[in-house]
């Protein structure tokens, strides 16, 4: 590890010491923020688990309603009628903050719903196929936000672990290293200096009673 290169003096000394604490300070909290991420990124994705496989559900029951309305009615009657389906869904998004990192909050409002085609040439499977999909909508909204979410929290995870990284294994070790050895050298200078002292002493006692 190599040493921050700058004179050995006591004031170069009690400030590598400031910013080494300010380090471990950084390092600390960076720890800390670690743990949140990680505990709320789990949480996240334990929701969105388990959204996801209620979307499944609702689509894939939507999609057996579906086929059933194709064997029934016709591809074109079905997409035809599909042209006119309108979920008249209410959307808006807000946000919050956790540690920095800005997390969406999507709030969507279905009115009941109503099909948006006439009765004649449909049926019961087309009208499940509409509700299904009607419902797996408010689900998607959740899913949306909650993924979205995890995503951002694993890259605010990735910076804040590459800082941990920078600070454990770089940035700490080298004030420590650059302190030891400074401290080293004016504990030297101290020495000799007293050294120098008392050699003067000897030589001239007169002048040091």
């Amino acid at each position: 590890m190599e040493r921050i290169q700058m004179p050995a003096t006591k004031s170069n000394l009690l400030r590598l010491k400031e910013e080494l604490d300010l380090a471990r300070d950084g390092l600390e909290l960076l720890d800390q923020k670690k743990e949140i991420l990680i505990s709320q990124i789990n949480l996240l994705a334990s929701k969105a688990d388990y959204v996801r496989e209620e979307v499944n559900k609702a689509l894939t029951a939507a999609y057996a309603h579906l086929e059933d309305a194709i064997l029934d009615f016709g591809r074109a009657t079905v997409e035809a009628a599909g042209l006119g389906v309108k979920a008249g869904e209410d959307i808006e998004i807000k946000e919050r903050t956790l540690m920095g990192v800005i997390l969406p909050l999507v709030e969507m409002e279905l009115p009941p719903h109503r099909p948006g085609y006439g009765l004649f040439g449909t049926g019961k499977s087309m009208d499940a196929t509409a509700e299904d999909i009607h419902r797996a909508l408010e689900t998607l909204a959740e899913l949306a936000e909650l993924e979205v979410g995890v995503k951002r929290l694993m890259a605010e995870l990735k910076k804040t672990l590459k800082r941990i990284n920078a600070l454990e294994h770089i940035y700490v070790p080298s004030y420590r290293i650059t302190v030891k050895a400074m401290e080293e050298t004016l504990e030297e200078k101290e020495r000799e200096a007293l050294f120098q002292l008392k050699c003067m002493r000897r030589k001239m006692p007169g002048k040091f009673s």
